[in-house]
């Protein structure tokens, strides 16, 4: 097994409210200091850090098929991107998650043997069928800038981030994942599952 971290972003100091990193080292980007600090707690793990944002150019190298991936980013171009990839493959696991301060979903695409099991995770979202925003490839320092400064809560993140892994133990252990989307509110302690 070899795990892949991907991210062209840094860390900047509002990262550690949210992230568990014990040492920030802004010499590197997220992906390469999150696999020194995940080395240090798994060291018989294959960890490969690629300091690159998704793009149309790369995503068929990072993404191949008997893929799992768990995708975690802030904007639609990237979710389609991605998404457009994996619906080119054989076999993969897309488990895409995002939120925003006390809300959020988590959506599950599966292709096995060149069958489709649900649908791909723009299907019933326009927001990331026809995406507004830029792929962050896409935008200067500047816009970066502008765009780290979005709130969210620690809470919010670890719920998306467990409904990811609830997911992702469903079909590792082989059991019938009954929905393809959760969408979950933490402040009415609520998670509503969707067949689609």
């Amino acid at each position: 097994v070899v795990v892949v971290l991907l991210d062209g972003d840094r860390y900047t100091k509002n990262n550690l409210e949210r992230q568990n990193i014990s040492r920030l080292d802004e010499s590197k980007n997220k992906a390469e200091a999150q696999a020194v600090y995940l080395k240090s707690l798994f060291n018989t793990l294959t960890i490969v850090p690629i300091p690159e944002f998704v793009t149309e150019k790369n995503v068929a190298e990072i993404i191949t098929d008997k893929s799992v991936i768990f995708l975690a980013v802030d904007n639609h171009a990237t979710r389609k991107i991605v998404s457009e990839r994996c619906q080119r493959l054989q076999d993969v696991v897309l488990i895409s998650g995002g939120n925003e301060i006390s809300d959020g979903n988590i959506q599950v695409y599966i292709k096995k043997n060149g069958r489709s099991r649900n649908p791909p995770i723009e299907k019933f979202h326009p927001e990331i069928a026809q995406p507004r925003d830029k792929n962050p490839a896409e935008l200067s320092c500047e816009e970066l800038t502008r765009l780290s400064g979005s709130e969210q809560i620690i809470f919010t993140n670890l719920t998306a981030a467990c409904l990811m892994l609830n997911a992702f133990y469903t079909i590792v252990a082989e059991k019938p994942l009954r929905y393809a989307e959760v969408y979950f509110d933490i402040e009415r302690n609520k998670a509503l599952p969707r067949q689609r």
